[in-house]
């Protein structure tokens, strides 16, 4: 079975149409996203203008022969979640954040929440443990969420806020308890661990959770899959993949006018075959 896997494909809009061209060409099985999905070339608002776009990629991508897997990330619209959720009924996708989906004989998994940023929309924002809120220092501007109207209202208290939600520890371990095997399950975690680097900033930090690492060394899931952190290849020293113990995660975030993506072979719990699109074969 072929996979291809590729996160944040909000970067630009056109990134769908080379994603659909990628997937008649390329013929996987499967299409894993990662989490933000959907371009804000107008803003987070306007998101809504291009759930019926991304419908149609999504049939064209079933046309081809492929089962599209998907999560939300922290730069969607959650008021769109109705329409995901409306899209999965109508087979166009499987929608897996925090819920478990069988699809070809493997147990699809997914994590949208990240930890806190300094960006001001916060609804995919979670504190990593019930006891550490780990709010970042910097805020530029106020923390916001969306309201029913589509319009941004402000979060008076951020810290209440997160601790009315539950934490990324928390979703891990609740999505984990429904799965059946943990080694044919594969995992789209949007926030990246701290291992390998995949969550290192142009500017120089690393925003990875260490609950993320943990849980993966924990479970040892075969494979997970992240995004977020769309730069970081390009300055860990194209650093894309790497195991855990047993299991296998990657990302392949977006940069520049190509589609950064990762493909390879699974027969059974064997991968074969790993390339990423830009960075090459595995070593």
């Amino acid at each position: 079975m072929k996979m291809l896997a590729l996160s944040d494909i909000h970067q630009q809009a056109n990134k769908w149409k080379i994603l659909v061209k990628t997937v008649e060409e390329e013929r996987p099985d499967i299409v894993c996203i990662a989490g933000d999905l959907i371009p804000k070339n107008n803003g987070i608002l306007d998101q809504i203008n291009f759930i019926r776009h991304m419908r149609k990629y999504a049939q064209k991508i079933k046309d081809a022969g492929s089962e599209l897997v998907l999560i939300f990330g922290n730069d969607d619209n959650q008021l769109l979640i109705p329409d995901i959720e409306k899209g999965m009924e109508d087979g166009l996708w499987h929608y897996v954040s925090d819920r478990v989906v069988e699809v070809k004989g493997y147990e699809f998994c997914g994590c949208p929440w990240v930890t806190d940023y300094p960006f001001g929309y916060k609804y995919w924002v979670a504190r990593e443990t019930d006891d550490v809120l780990g709010i970042d220092p910097e805020q530029y501007g106020k923390p916001v969420v969306i309201n029913s109207g589509n319009r941004f209202v402000d979060i008076p208290n951020l810290a209440e806020y997160l601790k009315s939600k539950p934490s990324i520890e928390a979703s891990l371990k609740k999505t984990a308890s429904q799965v059946k095997d943990m080694s044919r399950s594969i995992w789209l975690i949007h926030g990246p661990p701290r291992a390998f680097n995949f969550d290192l900033c142009a500017h120089g930090a690393k925003v990875g959770s260490q609950v993320v690492d943990d849980f993966i060394l924990k479970h040892q899931p075969l494979i997970t899959m992240h995004g977020h952190i769309h730069e970081a290849p390009e300055y860990n020293g194209h650093c894309w993949h790497g195991y855990m113990d047993k299991t296998l995660s990657m990302q392949a975030g977006q940069l520049g006018f190509d589609l950064h993506y990762v493909t390879f072979d699974l027969d059974d719990v064997v991968v074969s075959n790993l390339k990423h699109s830009i960075y090459g074969e595995a070593s």
